[in-house]
């Protein structure tokens, strides 16, 4: 087993049971709106930061450099991401699948190793599930997946020119719709997808919302926003997110086009996020080029990605944000969004539809098509206040969605789980 990285030991409660998260092909703690990392990430760190809050121990294990030592990462009073050395930095998410054996050895090792053992394993994401397949688990530790997006789905929702999901994924996918102990999911949706596509007990399935970080995140207003920003007289139509052609930014640009005509000269578009593949054959250069193509040279501005406390300013500036993706399992930058109190302008995906009220809090979008996204981008641009309303009402909803919420129902869950592992482990011994 190797030694910890010159890391002093963490501090662990004895009043719950210590976690592993497995979060293997991005770490918590990674640059969002760039590579990989985006929702997923958030999702962790704000959970670990919960858990910890409420003296619950976690260890996060994500892949590190193939030749490194065994990196630690501090997050949290009683969190620490762990870095298993595993493959080369540049490798995409289907060749790590080849490191998900070495991966599992090392985390095996920490499992046998762990005083206090961990109570369970909670692991995100497909690649990550695939790891936790590979361990003997015995004896059980009960087991806890989140998916944060499926195969199957994205298959139905494919962007133009892209490659659908191999069926490599599907059947990983698959595997662990059969043997998690609790499939976690953002959406009722996304329990159904399980329940229908990958054959999922119903029984194992657990609805719990994602939330939002509401003191990151919280209104500014408008002018002061701009005025932070140097942009004082613009009015700022903005998109988050990694460049991809799932998100669909090239409908926005489109749609943009078509609203920002010669009577909105202030309105600007912001693309705040960074490539998945850097290159000359990137997302990025193609967005540019449609972006020379259309003539917004100077109104649609690559800004690349920010860190979280300018994001929020951003939000706050913005008189909406355009979420154009074909897929998505979860609207967590809508609810960023309307938690500054700015509206959104999404595709019509139940993602979106848990967290966007169409008509209220913005306005969702059916079907990939710019003209669609200019009509509403115009009726913001046309009614500044009808963006303010909006976003006032938007504030009040996110209210509705908070991480402490969201952590309170992973434990009631991991309670009942380990409940229920106890009980069937003294059974076994009497029998």
């Amino acid at each position: 087993m190797a030694e910890w990285a010159d890391f002093s030991p963490l501090r662990v409660s004895s009043q719950h049971p210590r976690l592993a998260l497995v979060c293997l092909h991005t770490s918590p703690t990674a640059a969002l709106g760039q590579s990989a990392n985006g929702g997923l990430n958030v999702y962790v760190r704000e959970v670990c930061a919960g858990l910890s809050d409420r003296g619950v121990s976690t260890d996060v294990f994500t892949r590190g450099l193939e030749d490194g030592p065994i990196q630690v990462e501090s997050i949290a009073d009683h969190s620490r991401v762990i870095y298993l050395p595993a493959g080369r930095a540049d490798l995409d998410k289907y060749s790590s699948l080849a490191e998900v054996p070495r991966f599992a050895r090392q985390l095996q090792g920490f499992i046998d190793d762990a005083k206090p053992g961990y109570g369970a394993i909670y692991s995100h994401y497909w690649l990550s599930g695939a790891a936790v397949l590979e361990l003997p688990q015995s004896p059980p530790i009960p087991w806890l997946h989140t998916a944060h997006t499926l195969g199957l789905v994205k298959n139905r929702h494919l962007a133009p020119a892209t490659n659908p999901e191999p069926e490599l994924r599907i059947e990983v996918e698959r595997s662990i719709a059969r043997r998690a102990d609790s499939l976690v999911v953002s959406t009722a949706s996304e329990g159904e997808d399980l329940v229908n596509e990958y054959g999922a007990d119903p029984d194992r399935i657990a609805i719990v919302s994602p939330g939002v970080n509401l003191r990151t995140f919280a209104p500014l207003g408008r002018e002061t926003a701009l005025r932070r920003l140097g942009r004082s007289g613009q009015r700022i139509m903005l998109f988050v997110g990694r460049l991809e052609r799932l998100k669909g930014v090239d409908i926005i640009l489109r749609g943009f086009a078509l609203a920002a005509d010669r009577r909105h000269p202030s309105a600007r578009l912001v693309i705040l996020g960074e490539d998945s593949e850097p290159g000359s054959s990137s997302e990025r250069a193609r967005l540019m080029q449609v972006t020379r193509e259309l003539g917004l040279e100077g109104r649609a501005e690559f800004l690349g990605p920010v860190d979280q406390s300018e994001l929020a300013v951003w939000y706050a500036a913005a008189e909406a944000c355009l979420i154009p993706s074909y897929s998505e399992s979860f609207g967590l930058v809508g609810l960023e969004a309307q938690a500054c109190g700015t509206p959104v302008i999404a595709s019509n995906l139940a993602g979106f539809a848990t967290v966007v009220r169409d008509g209220v809090t913005g306005y969702l979008v059916d079907g990939p098509d710019p003209a669609a996204y200019a009509q509403r981008i115009g009726r913001m641009l046309g009614d500044p206040e009808l963006s303010t309303s909006m976003g006032r009402r938007g504030t009040m909803l996110a209210q509705c969605f908070s991480w402490s919420r969201t952590v309170d129902s992973l434990l009631d869950g991991l309670a009942d789980l380990i409940t229920t592992q106890e009980g069937v482990q003294a059974s076994a011994a009497t029998e």
